[in-house]
């Protein structure tokens, strides 16, 4: 646990942060001490030049002046050094690059002349070079002579210079470094106290109490992105479990009235012995309770299915509503006899539609199934199915109690219920719910209006395109 929790503290944002901080600026200032040590080099490299230029033809000038022999080559060599900068030395070359003349001004241990090997240079033109003794090296050729002459200068005094740039700039390169990894620390530390505002928050909220917001109030733009984004999928959480909540509600309501049925006909049956007809006549209670069972089972499986989103990849098939409804509502016809209502099935036009069959279908019986439970014995239920050239149309129409205006479409919405009437349990289950469902996935429309004799009449419109 606590390596896990050690690698976790080393890969924190806040380190991250702190270390590429670090870095960018350590590698920034590593470039500037780069060019700028390259800069002070370049200048000094151009002093020395142009000193040994001026030297070069100082003594050049000298010599030619001078009958050029070894004696006046040597006066003139040791006149010049008296005035030249100090750790400075002179030799002149002859055709054969024989050293005959030499001489050099004060210096320290180590005589500058001794440094560099004598040599006839290999560029005569004029060259300068910093060798690993600490020395400038000019050289240059005598026009209308044979002779060659150096100049070698001490470099140890200026290369100390630029060895203490350097060493300088490097004890600020580390200074710097750590003043920007601490830097950079705080600046992660304060910016990201924010976010732990918004995590702490978020620890010590109770998703099932509901309503919880995480304050945004002092927290700056990028922060407050992540805590709207955070109290957005919270409100969805909220709605989710009032969802669930009313969905758990419900299915207790739905499945509730007929296992209780189931229970109280059975254990009243099994108080005595009866005729045969009771034992018949409970058993097809049973049955019609049993089969309310199954419809709610198949309808809760099918509004879970909706919120699916793979669910909304239908197979479509063509098939004719009309004659499919005859054969499909026979069970619903009996359902409704035994209640002592009609349920009356006409069908015109051209009825076949290109649809998801048994999710069409589930709309036909939920409208049916609830008209059947709202309508009071004596009456009847009709059910029209017209073809047209744009769309096929469902009507069903009770001639029941009527939907009070106050529920308006609610009455889509899964679990919401009607008023209660003596015998009927009430409500409209998650039916309404599931066709307004389907519906939208077939891009058609559901609606209901009230019937002038009394009753509802439900409109289900598929297009056939």
């Amino acid at each position: 646990m606590s390596l896990k929790r050690g690698t976790e503290a080393s890969w924190s944002l806040t380190r991250r942060m702190a270390l590429r901080f670090a870095l960018t600026t350590s590698g920034l200032l590593a470039f500037y001490g780069l060019l700028s040590g390259y800069f002070v080099f370049d200048m000094m490299r151009d002093d020395i030049k142009v000193l040994v230029r001026h030297e070069l033809g100082e003594i050049s000038l000298g010599i030619l002046q001078s009958d050029r022999s070894a004696e006046a080559l040597q006066l003139e060599l040791e006149d010049i050094v008296s005035v030249s900068p100090g750790g400075s030395g002179f030799r002149v070359h002859d055709g054969a690059g024989e050293i005959i003349a030499a001489a050099e001004s004060a210096q320290g241990p180590t005589p500058v002349l001794d440094r560099v090997p004598g040599r006839i240079p290999t560029d005569v033109a004029w060259d300068e070079h910093l060798y690993d003794h600490n020395v400038a090296v000019g050289a240059i050729a005598i026009e209308g002579t044979d002779l060659t002459v150096e100049f070698i200068m001490d470099a140890t005094e200026a290369l100390a210079e630029l060895r203490g740039y350097g060493l300088s700039t490097l004890a600020a390169f580390l200074v710097a470094v750590g003043l920007a990894a601490l830097t950079g620390w705080l600046a992660a530390a304060r910016g990201l106290r924010s976010l732990r505002d918004v995590v702490s928050q978020a620890g010590a909220i109770n998703p099932v109490a509901g309503g919880a917001v995480i304050r945004l109030e002092d927290a700056p733009r990028e922060v407050r992105e992540v805590g709207v984004a955070l109290n957005e999928m919270l409100k969805r959480i909220d709605v989710g479990l009032e969802r669930m909540r009313t969905f758990t509600a419900g299915l207790a309501h739905e499945l509730r009235s007929p296992l209780q049925n189931l229970i109280g006909e059975t254990e009243v049956t099994l108080l005595s012995t009866r005729p045969v007809e009771d034992y018949q006549r409970v058993l097809r209670s049973n049955l019609a309770d049993l089969q309310d069972l199954s419809d709610a089972v198949d309808n809760l499986i099918a509004y879970c299915r909706t919120a699916e989103p793979e669910s909304r990849e239908r197979s479509h098939e063509t098939f004719d509503l009309g004659s499919e409804a005859r054969v499909r509502l026979e069970r619903e016809a009996s359902v409704a006899a035994r209640q002592g209502v009609r349920l009356e099935i006409s069908t015109s036009g051209d009825t076949r539609l290109d649809a998801d069959r048994e999710a069409v279908m589930r709309v036909v019986r939920n409208l049916v199934n609830n008209a059947i439970h709202c309508s009071s014995p004596g009456t009847a239920i009709a059910v029209d199915i017209c073809g047209t050239d744009r769309q096929v149309r469902l009507e069903v129409a009770d001639q029941g109690s009527g939907i009070p205006s106050s529920l308006g479409e609610r009455i889509f919405e899964p679990f919401v219920r009607g008023e209660s009437r003596e015998g009927v349990r009430s409500g409209y289950g998650l039916g309404l719910a599931i066709c307004r469902s389907v519906m939208t996935d077939h891009r058609g429309a559901l609606r209901y209006e009230a019937r002038p004799e009394g009753g509802t009449r439900f409109i289900a419109e598929f297009p056939r395109e």
